[in-house]
Formats: structure tokens, C-alpha cells, sequence
């Protein structure tokens, strides 16, 4: 699975499962893939963030700066007094909740839906 985190809504929420950790991330502006994230070492404090891109595993194929995507690691760059790198254990699933209070559901749902 993929997604294209600038192809998103505002107010989306991106939900990312790694091999350790559940995260979350509320796009704020789709264009710059800035939003609020929080899970892993963050915990439930949303944290001013933007999505950097994606790295293989052994950290030596970057991905596209804006693609989302499960097998890889995702790095994001967290705003508070400076900037500092979070990078994820591999994605393992991408789910997406199209506005406010929807729950997560996988990519393959939203296309069906989205079909319909």
C-alpha cells in the first residue's frame, strides 16, 4: 500500500502501523505534508511535524518526499526548538480516516468507497 501524503485533505488523519509503534498523523497543509503527529515515542501529545519521505530498510533508497508507504521506514521532522528527525521501524499499514471522529480504514476500503 501507498499514499500520497500532498493528495490528501486537510484534517485527514493518517494512521501508521510500524513493526513496534502505532502512529497518527492529522494533515494540516496536504502541499508542504505538514500536519500533527503523534504515537511511538510521542505518545497521545499531537506534535507539530512535517512528513519528510520514506527510506528501504537498510536506509539506502530514499523514497519519494511525499509517498507514504508500508515495507519502508517514514521519517518525519518534528517543529519545537529546532527541528528533530523521527524515523519510523517499517510501516507494515497505512490506514486513512477522511474527516474528523472517522476511524482509520484501510486504503482498499476508501477506493472501493470511492468507486461507488
Amino acid at each position: 500500500m501507498e499514499l500520497r501524503v500532498n493528495e490528501v485533505n486537510a484534517s485527514d488523519e493518517i494512521c501508521i502501523r510500524t513493526q513496534f509503534s502505532d502512529y497518527r498523523f492529522r494533515v494540516i497543509h496536504p502541499r508542504q505534508c505538514k500536519g500533527l503527529l503523534s504515537g511511538g515515542p510521542l505518545g497521545e501529545q499531537q506534535h507539530e511535524a512535517f512528513f519528510a519521505g520514506t527510506l528501504l530498510p537498510a536506509n539506502i533508497d530514499a523514497g519519494g518526499l511525499t509517498l507514504l508507504e508500508t515495507g519502508r521506514r517514514a521519517v518525519f521532522l518534528i517543529v519545537g526548538n529546532g527541528l528533530q528527525k523521527l524515523t519510523t521501524s517499517i510501516i507494515t499499514e497505512i490506514t486513512l480516516a477522511e474527516t474528523q471522529g472517522d476511524e482509520c480504514e484501510t486504503l482498499s476500503d476508501i477506493r472501493v468507497r470511492r468507486a461507488l
